[in-house]
């Protein structure tokens, strides 16, 4: 699946190693993203045709969506969640989760009611709730 939604096919090994190299000197105390770097592997010699490439999205039908994301994903950037839900604004209702994590549904009442209700009613939050994160014990 990966190969087909990304246009980034390194050609041989000795590229995907030049491009890890590369990765790792730019952001050394990351360390670079196991999963990321097994999906591009398998992309490897892969022709350069992508079956569905990125591109602005357009989502003409649709109820509401509910959007969660955590401010401070270690994974994925709040940039990105920010990104698609400006593409999308009229379908979209994004629900910020204000600490850190990268999954969300458990991480608050907050963010657990908010998905259950959008499950079960379609009852997505209004624009600009947001979800602080749960006290620790």
């Amino acid at each position: 699946m990966f190969c087909q939604d990304w246009r980034f096919r390194p050609k041989d090994y000795r590229e995907f190693a030049r491009l890890t190299e590369a990765e790792l000197r730019a952001a050394p105390h990351m360390r670079g993203s196991p999963r990321v770097h097994a999906a591009v592997a398998g992309c490897v010699g892969w022709p350069n045709e992508v079956n569905n490439p990125q591109h602005r999205l357009r989502i003409t039908e649709a109820p509401k969506i509910l959007m969660l994301h955590s401010l401070h994903d270690p994974a994925n950037h709040y940039a990105w969640a920010t990104n698609v839900h400006r593409q999308t604004r009229k379908t979209t209702v994004l629900l910020p989760y204000e600490g850190a994590g990268h999954s969300v549904y458990g991480r608050s009442d907050c963010t657990r009611d908010a998905v259950d209700d959008y499950l079960t009613e379609l009852k997505a939050p209004s624009a600009g709730s947001r979800c602080t994160p749960a006290a620790k014990n």
